[in-house]
C-alpha cells in the first residue's frame, strides 16, 4: 500500500515535481534549435498535405494506354503508413545510440534496460487497435482530400477539435465550462462556413456535379475528423495508462500495423470491390502502372512518404521542446500556410496545373477561417468574453486545451524521452503531475478532472 502523510513520502513527491518542472521549463525555451524543430515541422506538416493534393492532380498513362487522372486514395494512405513505418528502425537506433553514450554508466545503462523491459508483447497488440482507427480515419480523410482543396481539407480538419471535446464531456467526464462550449459553438460555424465555400467554389468553377463531390469531400472529411476523435478517446480511455513506449516506437508500430492491414486486407477488398477503376474500387495494377510512366507521379509519392516520417518526428519534438503556446500557433499556421503556398503554386509556378485558385467561395473560405481562429482562442481562453469566467488552458498546458486535443493522447501524456533528447518533456504530462492526482500518475484512464484549479510547484513545499 502507498505510504500516505510521511515526511519521506512528501519528500520524494516535491523531488518527482522538481524533475517535472525543470524538464517542463527546459522545454519552454524557443532557442535556435527549437525553432529550427519548429520551422521544420511547420514545412514538413505544410509539404505533406500539398505533394498528397497534387498527387490527385496529376494525369498518367494507366493500364489501357490512355492518359487518365491519378485518383487512388488507398495508395496514399498505403504510402502515408510506409512512412510512419520509418519511425520504428529510428527507434531502435535511437535507443542503440543512447546505450552507447550509457555504456560509462551503469546506473543510467540499468535505468535503459528498464525501460525496454517495459515494451513486450502486450505493448504491440495493444497499438493494433488505435492503428486500426488511424487506418480508417486517415483512408476516409484522404477520401476527402480527393474532393476538396487543401486549404479546405486542412480547416476541417481543425474542426476536429469539437468531436474530441465532446468526447471529452461525455466519456472522459472532463467538464467542458461554459466559456469552451461557446468556443466549442464558434468553431463547428466555423465548420459549416468553411464547408459552404467548399460548394460554392466547386459551383463557380465547375459544374452542379462537381458542387455535390465538394459537398460530398467535406461530409467524408469529417467522418475522418470523428472517427479520430474516437481514437483520441479510446486511447485515453484504455491505453495512456498501460502503454510505456518512447514516441517513435509508438509511431512505427502504428505505421507497419496501418502497412499491412492495407496490403493485405483492404487493397484485396478494393480490388474485387466493383468500381470505376477498370472495374475496381481500386486497382494497384492501374496505380503502379501509372506510376511507372510517370515520373512525377513517383516523385510526388517518395516525396510525400519521407514528408511523413519527417512530419510525424518533428512533431513529436515539438510536442516535447515547446511549449503549448507554440504547439497553438503551429496549429493556426498550418492552414494558413497552406492556402498561401497552394494560391502561390497555382497563379506562380503551375500555370494553373496545380495549387487551388481565388474564387467566389474563397471569401467565404476567408470568414470561416477567421471565425475558426477566434473561436479556438474562445475555447482555449485567450479571449476574455465579458460576463464570461474564463482559464488560461493554453498558458496552463491543460489536457482540455486545443493544441492536446489536435494531438494523440499516446503522445502528449507519454513520459518517455524524445528521440536523441533526454532533457524535455511534454508539457500536458509536466502540468497534469503538478495537479496532484492520486498516486502521482497522470496517465489514469481518462478519469482526471481539470475543472479543479492547477495547484503550483512551489505551494508543495510550503
Amino acid at each position: 500500500k502507498p505510504v500516505r502523510n510521511t515526511a519521506a513520502a512528501d519528500a520524494a513527491k516535491n523531488e518527482g515535481l522538481a524533475d517535472d518542472v525543470a524538464k517542463h521549463e527546459s522545454s519552454e525555451k524557443c532557442d535556435g534549435r527549437a525553432a529550427a524543430v519548429f520551422l521544420t515541422g511547420l514545412i514538413a506538416g505544410t509539404g505533406c498535405t500539398i505533394c498528397s493534393k497534387a498527387l490527385f492532380q496529376v494525369q498518367a498513362v494507366g493500364m489501357t494506354g490512355k492518359l487518365e487522372k491519378f485518383h487512388p486514395p488507398l495508395f496514399q494512405t498505403w504510402v502515408m503508413f510506409l512512412g510512419m513505418s520509418f519511425a520504428l528502425p529510428a527507434h531502435f537506433f535511437s535507443e542503440w545510440r543512447r546505450r552507447v553514450k550509457a555504456q560509462d554508466n551503469p546506473e543510467e545503462l540499468k535505468t535503459l534496460e528498464e525501460e525496454a523491459a517495459k515494451v513486450g508483447l502486450k505493448t504491440y497488440l495493444m497499438l493494433g487497435v488505435p492503428s486500426c482507427f488511424d487506418l480508417i480515419a486517415t483512408l476516409l480523410m484522404v477520401l476527402g482530400l480527393l474532393h476538396v482543396n487543401a486549404s479546405i481539407w486542412m480547416l476541417l480538419r481543425g474542426g476536429g477539435i469539437v468531436f474530441v471535446a465532446l468526447m471529452k464531456h461525455f466519456v472522459l467526464n472532463d467538464t467542458l465550462k461554459p466559456f469552451m462550449w461557446l468556443g466549442v459553438f464558434l468553431i463547428a460555424a466555423a465548420v459549416m462556413v468553411v464547408g459552404m465555400s467548399s460548394k460554392v467554389g466547386a459551383t463557380a468553377e465547375g459544374t452542379t456535379q462537381d458542387a455535390k463531390e465538394a459537398v460530398m469531400g467535406v461530409i467524408i472529411t469529417l467522418l475522418g475528423t470523428f472517427v479520430q476523435s474516437v481514437q483520441y478517446t479510446y486511447e485515453e480511455k484504455v491505453m495512456s495508462g498501460e502503454t510505456a513506449a518512447p514516441p517513435w516506437l509508438l509511431i512505427g508500430v502504428e505505421g507497419v500495423t496501418g502497412t499491412l492491414l492495407s496490403t493485405f486486407v483492404l487493397y484485396p477488398i478494393f480490388y474485387w470491390w466493383p468500381g470505376n477503376d477498370h472495374g475496381s474500387s481500386e486497382n494497384p495494377f492501374n496505380t503502379f502502372t501509372m506510376l511507372y510512366n510517370s515520373p512525377l507521379c513517383l516523385w510526388l509519392s517518395v516525396g510525400f512518404c519521407v514528408l511523413v516520417f519527417v512530419l510525424n518526428s518533428f512533431s513529436v519534438l515539438v510536442t516535447y521542446m515547446m511549449s503549448s503556446v507554440w504547439h497553438a500557433i503551429l496549429d493556426n499556421f498550418r492552414p494558413v500556410t497552406i492556402w498561401l503556398v497552394q494560391l502561390t503554386i497555382y497563379y506562380g509556378f503551375s500555370h494553373g496545373q496545380f495549387g487551388e485558385s481565388w474564387n467566389q467561395g474563397s471569401y467565404l473560405q476567408l470568414g470561416g477561417t477567421i471565425i475558426l481562429l477566434v473561436g479556438t482562442a474562445v475555447y482555449n481562453g485567450s479571449i476574455q468574453i465579458p460576463g464570461i469566467k474564463s482559464d488560461p488552458l493554453i498558458g496552463t498546458a491543460s489536457r482540455l486545451s486545443s493544441p492536446a486535443l489536435s494531438r494523440s493522447p499516446l503522445i502528449t501524456q507519454n513520459r518517455s524521452s524524445p528521440p536523441f533528447d533526454s532533457s524535455a518533456s511534454s508539457p500536458y504530462v509536466s502540468r497534469v503531475r503538478m495537479g496532484g492526482l492520486p498516486n502521482n500518475d497522470p496517465m489514469v484512464m481518462g478519469d482526471s478532472n481539470l475543472s479543479v484549479p492547477l495547484v503550483r510547484v512551489r505551494e508543495y513545499h510550503d
